[in-house]
């Protein structure tokens, strides 16, 4: 590299400043990726896994690429160490304490990120990091997050397609996610809320508003389309493929085929939508080469720089390795089913199981009035215990029903006593091949019944001072033979003779 004196002629620069602020930051770097190893082996199997979140594996290289374009700017700047720009750490490592106490996925890998951040600050001068401000903000998308959004992208898709259906006369039935019409039914699964384009769609257009525009109302307004458009896009891709489907009678649309057409249309949108907004381009004035103001070397603040940065960067993990040193969870309490009053106990049906992965401990069995005469269905009970032993309660990895085989039909709220104390369980209708059952779930946190995943997340960071133990997932299944109100009832009385299971989790706590 060169720099310029102040008359602005090129100047050698001293190689070694480079080399040695950029070698101290990328090991700390890698000290730090060592160190949050769990969280950054987390956002790479989701990346591998998800189809979703594949386009984050683009995302070093761009950054790299954008970098590498601002080399000529930064070759007239020297890194200078700013120790005081690690005041940043402690907001970010109260973050990371959050995220590895609750074991929330996507704020302890927003907290690396932001690790990075504060690193490349301190290491190499807030001047430098002004010219690669936006390169490495870019690095926050390298962050799997948005999964909570499927939900309600699914019912506005259904919605969608239900009042397309309407506006075009076409006779159907529409009951949770599923589209019924007189030649074909629809799911609008997962993979159908419209999240993979979103999301890339805000990557993609993120990086097209940093090239395109220098306006920040252009900026705010473009990134806003990227929000509307795609959601929008992605209802019409949906009402398009039923309508594929429908008028065809089925004969294309309906296998494969239909995500080629759906990203083909999404890739159209997108396409369509930079167009548009290329036509709005500001011009980006040549910078001139002017000599930026002398800058003092305090090579001494280097080695402080460093000291400090280590010792942030490492303060969380090394607490997080000493909070999972406690005892670990005995299983025991768990291991024979109990023994229920009024009710004959035996193995569930197997029909439906909670899909939670690797819980610590778990107790399973199916529920049968001894003296059942017109009704002699069964109620299954599932309970997962998660201690922190490794694998958490609230993840999303965790499914209520396994998507190849159950569709949601409805969902609501529900209240049963369990033993004497009143429960708001959460209601869920689910159907397969022509089998319904019920469901009733929720969790069991802090000695409280709670439908709230962020609850049992911050019951878990109390424990680590408190002393608590772990939380549970408490849920109830049966069919539905005939009407919904007498499933209802038998799940509501087999609840209320689960006395001996809420005393077993409360040994656990």
């Amino acid at each position: 590299m060169s720099s310029l004196d102040r008359a602005g002629r090129p100047q050698a620069l001293s190689v070694s400043t480079w080399t040695i602020h950029l070698a101290a930051l990328a090991g700390l770097i890698v000290l730090l990726g060592l160190l949050y190893a769990r969280t950054v082996a987390a956002a790479v199997t989701v990346w591998w896994v998800s189809p979703t979140f594949s386009h984050c594996f683009l995302i070093i290289p761009v950054v790299a690429y954008l970098i590498w374009g601002k080399r000529r700017a930064l070759a007239r700047l020297t890194p200078v160490a700013c120790p005081r720009a690690l005041l940043l750490a402690l907001p970010v490592m109260a973050a990371a304490f959050v995220g590895a106490l609750a074991s929330i996925n996507e704020i302890e890998q927003l907290a690396l990120i932001a690790f990075v951040q504060v690193l490349a600050l301190a290491l190499l001068g807030p001047k430098i990091y002004r010219v690669i401000l936006f390169p490495a903000l870019y690095l926050f998308f390298l962050v799997p997050m948005g999964e909570y959004l499927i939900g309600p992208l699914q019912h506005f898709t259904t919605w969608f397609i239900d009042q397309g259906l309407t506006v075009l006369g076409i006779l159907h039935f529409t009951e949770g996610n599923i589209v019924e019409l007189a030649n074909g039914r629809f799911q609008v699964a997962e993979a159908c809320a419209g999240l993979r384009f979103l999301i890339a769609t805000i990557a993609v257009g993120a990086l097209f508003a940093h090239l395109t525009y220098r306006k920040w109302n252009k900026i705010a307004l473009f990134m806003l389309a990227c929000v509307i458009v795609p959601i929008i896009g992605n209802g019409f891709r949906a009402l398009g493929i039923v309508l594929l489907a429908h008028f065809s009678d089925n004969r294309i649309a309906v296998g494969a085929d239909h995500l080629v057409y759906g990203w083909g249309f999404s890739v159209a949108i997108l396409a369509v939508l930079m167009f548009v907004g290329s036509k709005f381009a500001d011009d980006f004035p040549s910078e001139p080469a002017v000599a930026p103001a002398p800058q003092p070397i305090r090579a001494h603040l280097l080695p402080l720089t460093v000291l400090l940065a280590l010792l942030s960067v490492s303060a969380v993990p090394a607490f997080a390795a000493w909070h999972a040193t406690g005892r670990p969870v005995d299983a025991s309490a768990f291991a024979v089913v109990p023994e229920v009053q009024g009710f004959s106990t035996e193995s569930v049906s197997r029909d439906w199981a909670p899909g939670f992965q690797a819980p610590d401990a778990k107790l399973e069995f199916a529920m049968r009035r001894a003296n059942a005469t017109e009704d002699g269905a069964a109620v299954d009970v599932f309970v997962d215990y998660y201690g922190g032993g490794g694998h958490n309660l609230i993840s999303s990895a965790n499914k209520f029903w396994d998507e190849d085989v159950w569709h949601p039909i409805a969902e609501r709220q529900a209240t049963a006593k369990v033993g004497a104390v009143p429960v708001n369980f959460h209601e869920l209708q689910i159907g397969s091949a022509g089998l319904t059952r019920l469901v009733w779930w929720t969790y069991v946190s802090g000695g409280a019944f709670t439908q709230s995943g962020l609850a049992v997340k911050l019951d878990h960071v109390k424990s680590a001072f408190a002393g608590g133990r772990g939380a549970a997932l408490l849920a109830l299944s049966t069919p539905v033979d005939g009407e919904t109100e007498t499933a209802r009832a038998r799940l509501r009385e087999a609840a209320a003779a689960l006395q001996p299971v809420k005393d077993r989790l409360a040994r656990m706590e």
